[in-house]
């Protein structure tokens, strides 16, 4: 028996499992093509202070980490 080769997620497809959780949030994210879009998007919602990390996950594949709430639900981002 043969497992199945796992399916890589587009980012629409990310997108759309976070609508069924928070609509408003996945509407915002959805345009998304860059970081300069997201820094636009942390100042517009006050999180121009918030506490953020970047994590190497390879030598091209990033996470960018927001903390959404202080203490509390952060957002992770994919960035290449």
């Amino acid at each position: 028996m043969t497992t199945p080769a796992r399916q890589e997620l587009e980012y629409a497809d990310h997108v759309a499992a976070l609508r069924r959780q928070d609509a408003a949030l996945a509407d915002d994210l959805a345009a998304f093509t860059g970081v300069g879009q997201v820094v636009e998007w942390m100042q517009r919602r006050g999180l121009a202070q918030a506490r953020v990390d970047l994590i190497g996950q390879d030598e091209f594949h990033y996470d960018f980490l927001i903390e959404m709430t202080p203490g509390g639900r952060w957002l992770a981002l994919g960035v290449t």
